[in-house]
């Protein structure tokens, strides 16, 4: 099956031979950890679900750890580029898919009515506008690395880096949105807005300062990483050109994300799937606007798609506040 995924990947994208090339070799490394990556989100949200938010913690830590040490061992110590990040990822994944196994073994031999009509479609129905506003969200970025070929290979290439930046930094504000998850789900099924609105506000705070820390950190320190990790010089001016904008979205993406946990926590299915949709389409039509502007038009176009996210999202939270003042609570049940 991966053949067809992999031809259904390349052809999604208008690269040039050689990086097209460097991609295949990239996917075929990389695919080897689909499962472990698979079976890790059930994990992660197994652990984010049961509260046990220190275990979530050491679980990513341990995926990210090796995927960082491996990457820099396969890339910058034996040179094997693209497929030695590919390969790092993919042992990282299994490596932490191992890990947590040891951490839910105890959860593992409780018994669980796994065909309980009812919770199952409960179950399922909650996540269908989830999955609806994951794929949205996943055709964004894919789009804007579609974006950056019209740029040339060197721009392409310096954005892929930078994009690399930015998952480092949602990885760790969504430590925050993560706990507005718990935190908010707790509060709206218990009715109480005073716990809701605290919530809200202390997670979206600390995430806010620490979005700002980390871009001035990228700002102030990216370069060093990316003159360590690009060898290609044009590839390296592109990344250093473009780093001003990557630094901006830990700052800005931070209101999207945080309400990404809070909608998530309080099961607002369709107000993310809704959300999710429009920014999509608006994010490719400011794109499609700003395309005369060449790779800074892909960045501006990026940035303003965090925007468009948070008052997409936004627009919903007065009513996520009519309902739990009307005491209209969720009423779906956990799987058991």
């Amino acid at each position: 099956l991966f053949p067809f995924v992999r031809w259904v990947a390349l052809a999604a994208f208008q690269a040039e031979p050689d990086v097209e090339h460097l991609a295949r070799d990239y996917f075929n490394a990389r695919i080897w950890g689909a499962p472990a990556l698979l079976m890790g989100f059930v994990m992660s949200g197994w652990l984010l679900g049961t509260g046990r938010t220190r275990e979530l913690l050491a679980f990513q830590i341990v995926l990210n750890g090796i995927n960082a040490g491996l990457d820099t061992w396969f890339v910058a110590g034996l040179g094997w580029g693209p497929v030695g990040i590919g390969a790092g990822t993919a042992i990282a994944e299994w490596a932490a898919l191992g890990f947590g196994f040891l951490m839910v073994r105890h959860g593992l031999r409780a018994p669980a009515r796994l065909f309980d009509h009812e919770k199952l479609l409960a179950f399922f129905t909650a996540n269908r506008d989830i999955m609806i506003r994951t794929l949205a969200l996943t055709f964004s970025f894919a789009w804007f690395v579609n974006a950056g070929t019209r740029a040339g290979t060197a721009q392409l290439a310096g954005n892929e880096v930078l994009l690399q930046f930015i998952t480092v930094s949602a990885f760790v504000l969504d430590s925050f949105a993560f706990i507005a998850e718990k935190e908010a789900g707790e509060a709206f099924g218990a009715g109480d807005k005073t716990r809701l609105v605290r919530a809200m506000r202390i997670t979206t705070e600390l995430a806010a300062a620490s979005g700002a820390a980390i871009a001035i950190l990228f700002y102030f320190g990216g370069g060093i990483v990316i003159n360590i990790f690009i060898a290609d010089m044009e590839a390296r001016e592109a990344a250093l050109a473009y780093l001003p904008y990557c630094a901006v979205v830990p700052f800005i993406g931070v209101a999207a994300w945080q309400m990404d946990g809070i909608f998530l926590g309080t099961t607002r299915g369709q107000a993310l799937r809704t959300a999710g949709l429009v920014a999509m389409l608006l994010y490719i039509a400011l794109d499609f606007a700003l395309a005369r502007f060449g790779n800074t038009g892909v960045w501006l176009a990026l940035l303003g798609m965090y925007v468009i996210r948070a008052v997409c999202l936004g627009m919903f939270l007065p009513g996520l506040m009519r309902d739990i003042n009307r005491g209209r609570l969720p009423q779906l049940r956990p799987l058991s």
